[in-house]
């Protein structure tokens, strides 16, 4: 582990948190001290998951050691998965093991079906309060709290006044497409403000899109597995839909020129980055050879990143390489600043935002414009930037503990490059995700079954897990239980 930067005072742990001294000469070494102390302060929740730590420097300099004993004991601490080194930002407190039985009761939870996309939807924001929804797609609150605290919220409210008698523009406030598609340009994405369509989140952005290109009897491809929400969406446009295999590389591109030369498909609906429900990413070689056979063919691409700003590092999309011309780009901020955040976005060329631009306007006519000038904030002061500093080294540490649990429990977890928010794991033989899904809903905990990513419901043996909502032990409790009935 390399010296990181003193970070700004503003941003370390508090001191008081971390008041320890280390004896010299003693039975332990300086590094197993430091190490001890520190993780006993993130195991007892002296400091926060996810919670900046003092550099190197700085924690040497207080303690009055060597930093290679501090560089040690940051070591140690990270290799149990205690702390994450984020190059460039520092070292952040991890998720402890398990978090403890806090005591809560746990109910049965009502009904919605969660065994149908929509009934797991619903059953997803009314359990936003429970503790235990590993199936759930959203964060949890206190994962997005911190992004709504300090002056963003005090800019929002000055300017609040003056935005509420106005309707926001059917295309969205231009102030917030240009932060967009700076944001966009920073991606090595070349879409500017004028390519940019505002959405009530990227579910919306979708609906546009079907309701904008496709007719009842045409034929979408879609990807196997893949969003849930999607394909009754779909269904219910009276569309024929066809699936293509999705692995870790990316996509099943024999499947997909096969599909393409037999059933002249219009649209194909993709997740190049931290893919939903696996968190798998594709390659860029899969990509280039996806966008040739989309070119061949005629076929648009609709590229579906409501999750990529989870993503730790600099991963290539199809929009990047083909440009809007050849994809339509689905974004939003439901995913990475809670459900409550409605706004998303649609970029593409300026020919097909205008054909967008009518469909929106003929649907709900325009945008909310307290939300849009809220994310407008959001972007513009660099809250949401640290927000998702934050958030990508505590769903680091989290995914470790998880993934640790539930491949103790004979699952297997599969892709160990796979990031993000979810891990897509195959049971054991003797299980039954449905079965072990409908019990964990009558204990009061929202699993979600692997058959709902499958178009048409195909069997499937995995369940899908959102690594902040699963490092529970009542959680591991319930598996461990159908591990013992299988």
């Amino acid at each position: 582990m390399l010296p990181s930067p003193e970070p700004p005072p503003a941003s370390r742990t508090p001191g008081t948190s971390l008041a320890f001294t280390v004896e010299r000469g003693g039975a332990a070494s300086v590094a197993d001290q430091i190490a001890t102390r520190l993780a006993t302060a993130i195991r007892q929740g002296e400091v926060a998951p996810g919670a900046r730590l003092p550099s190197i420097r700085g924690l040497a300099r207080r303690l009055g050691v060597s930093l290679h004993s501090v560089v040690e004991a940051y070591d140690r601490l990270q290799a149990g998965g205690l702390v994450v080194a984020q190059p460039g930002s520092g070292v952040f407190a991890g998720l402890p093991a398990l978090q403890p039985d806090q005591g809560q009761d746990v109910v049965a939870l009502p009904e919605p079906d969660t065994a149908d996309p929509l009934g797991l939807a619903q059953a997803a924001i009314d359990a936003q309060g429970t503790a235990l929804s590993p199936g759930n797609g959203y964060l949890p609150l206190e994962w997005v709290r911190d992004a709504w605290t300090g002056p963003v919220l005090a800019r929002f409210q000055r300017r609040l006044a003056e935005t509420l008698p106005h309707a926001a523009p059917p295309q969205g406030i231009e102030a917030l497409r240009e932060q967009i598609a700076s944001r966009l340009a920073a991606q090595g994405i070349a879409i500017g403000a004028d390519g940019v369509l505002t959405t009530f989140g990227s579910s919306h952005g979708l609906a546009l899109v079907i309701q904008t290109w496709l007719r009842p009897g045409d034929t979408v491809l879609v990807e196997d597995p893949g969003y849930f929400l999607l394909f009754p969406m779909l269904e219910r446009h009276g569309v024929r839909i066809l699936p293509v295999p999705r692995h870790p590389e990316g996509l099943d591109l024999d499947a997909l020129e096969a599909a393409c030369r037999q059933h002249r498909p219009k649209l194909f609906f993709v997740q190049s980055v931290l893919h939903n429900p696996t968190g798998w990413t594709a390659t860029p070689a899969n990509l280039h050879r996806l966008l040739g056979i989309a070119e061949r063919h005629g076929l648009l691409l609709v590229e579906d990143d409501a999750y990529g700003d989870l993503h730790p590092g600099n991963p290539v999309r199809l929009v990047q390489l083909g440009g809007g011309d050849q994809v339509v780009y689905v974004g939003g901020y439901t995913k990475t600043l809670g459900p409550g955040a409605r706004v998303g976005y649609l970029a593409t060329s300026r020919a097909r935002i205008a054909a967008l631009l009518e469909t929106k306007a003929l649907s709900v006519l325009t945008g909310s414009s307290v939300d849009e000038l809220l994310i407008l904030e959001m972007l513009a002061g660099g809250q949401y930037r640290r927000h998702l500093d934050r958030l990508r080294p505590r769903l680091a540490a989290a995914r470790g503990a998880v993934a640790q649990h539930l491949a103790a429990l004979g699952m297997e977890i599969g892709d160990a490059s796979a990031t993000g928010l979810f891990i897509w794991a195959r049971l054991p033989a003797a299980w039954q995700a449905g079965r072990l899904a409908e019990e964990a809903w009558r204990r009061g905990v929202l699993l979600a079954r692997g058959e709902l990513f499958r178009p048409g419901r195909q069997p499937s043996d995995r369940l899908r897990f959102n690594v902040a909502r699963s490092n529970d032990s009542r959680l591991l409790a319930l598996l461990q239980d159908s591990a013992a009935a299988a």
